[in-house]
């Protein structure tokens, strides 16, 4: 109890060194443990989010952009595809499920999917309201978008040209929604379904487009021959040994893997987390040097105090306690300010990853992430401690009165 009390006694008298080597050491713990949850927790954001697609087929082009638009909805899409001949290359025993997207409207921000029910098959959701659209223009609505946008089974809206606010309404083509989708934790949540036809009717001529809204002509005879992709789930793994070749050996289609796209993704992205992290380290550092430079200052500087501490009878021992105690007590701080500034930014920010980008990341620090941290902010202390306790311990109490 004399050892820390002392110690919080002489960090008290220079309070601004202290925390200055705080707020540095916060800032190393902070960068640190930010790199540690990104690492962990985004590879599963992605995962979930992709749901159950394991294969997109879209136009000749890159394939993380079709892995962004189609799966993720968070870039615009490049092209068409023709609807029959993709799904015909799709028709496959080792395809689970096959279902096209119709993009190009949205509603305050979220995206109008146009699409067919096999959908649900690969997202593996189901109906927490109503039920799946019967007609062109019913829709079904997410979760996330059913709750941002206030919508309920009956409810009407109107979607707006393009995919993002400020587009051209399409007054004339209200959607009524019928269904309310379950949470999935995929990008499904943000997204209102509805018939691939009721894209496509409200994009055709206007006097033709009143007739298939009217329901002339059947549903043969108003399918739209083209789709932004097609989106795919596996019976079995093997498939993505063979599949996505064959759609690449094809003249007009390409294929992406949602899976190995975020992979390659991640390699790429690998030096900028190593760049991150050895900012954080060297914060760190910079944090015990200081912690360390400080506490050399402060044992020459209260040369007289030690010495009146050892002539009282304190042990080398318990001067260099003290020191050990100080970097100590500067670690803690920097590690409780540096975990609680990640714990009250952390859900900000993953808040904002969601809204833009439909990832959901679990922000909170693991007992695995506080155990590391701390274990690197006592190594960190005892680094900073040991030079100064040791000169203070073994100084002759003639040499340290003669100072």
């Amino acid at each position: 109890m004399r050892t820390m009390g002392l110690a919080w006694a002489f960090l008290r008298r220079r309070w601004g060194q202290a925390l200055l080597s705080v707020i540095v050491g916060a800032l190393g713990v902070a960068a640190v443990e930010t790199v540690a949850i990104a690492e962990r927790e985004l590879p599963k954001a992605a995962e979930r989010a992709f749901g159950g697609v394991d294969l997109v087929v879209g136009p000749k082009g890159s394939a993380l952009d079709l892995v962004l638009c189609c799966v993720l909805h968070v870039s615009d899409p490049r092209g068409l595809v023709p609807l029959k001949e993709g799904m015909d290359v799709l028709r496959n025993p080792m395809v689970a499920a096959a279902a096209p997207i119709a993009l190009g409207d949205s509603v305050h921000g979220r995206r109008i999917v146009g699409t067919t029910p096999d959908i649900l098959t690969i997202y593996r959701a189901h109906m927490a309201q109503g039920a799946i659209w019967t007609a062109p223009l019913q829709a079904v609505a997410g979760s996330d978008a059913a709750r941002t946008l206030g919508l309920k089974p009956g409810a009407t809206f109107v979607g707006n040209h393009g995919l993002g606010p400020g587009g051209e309404e399409h007054a004339k083509f209200p959607y009524t929604v019928t269904g309310i989708l379950a949470p999935t934790g995929s990008a499904l949540d943000r997204l209102i379904l509805t018939d691939i036809q009721s894209v496509y009717i409200i994009h055709r001529d206007p006097d033709d487009a009143e007739e298939a809204k009217a329901g002339q002509g059947g549903p043969t005879g108003f399918g739209p021959p083209a789709a932004t992709a097609i989106l795919a789930s596996f019976r079995s793994p093997v498939a993505m040994a063979f599949l996505p070749r064959l759609v690449d050996a094809t003249e007009r289609f390409s294929a992406a893997s949602p899976a190995m796209e975020t992979a390659r993704l991640a390699r790429a992205g690998r030096p900028v987390i190593l760049a991150v992290t050895a900012v954080g380290v060297l914060f760190a550092a910079i944090a015990a040097a200081t912690a360390a430079t400080a506490l050399a200052a402060a044992m020459s500087g209260r040369a007289r105090d030690l010495a009146l501490l050892r002539a009282l009878g304190a042990h080398p021992w318990e001067i260099a306690a003290i020191a050990a105690a100080e970097a100590a007590m500067l670690a803690a701080g920097a590690l409780a300010t540096g975990v609680a500034a990640v714990a009250g930014l952390a859900p900000w920010g993953a808040s904002l990853l969601a809204e833009r980008d439909g990832l959901l990341v679990t922000v909170a620090p693991t007992g695995q992430d506080l155990a590391m941290l701390a274990a690197g902010a006592l190594a960190a202390a005892l680094a900073a401690a040991a030079v100064p306790a040791l000169r203070a311990a073994r100084a002759p109490i003639e040499t340290v009165l003669k100072a």
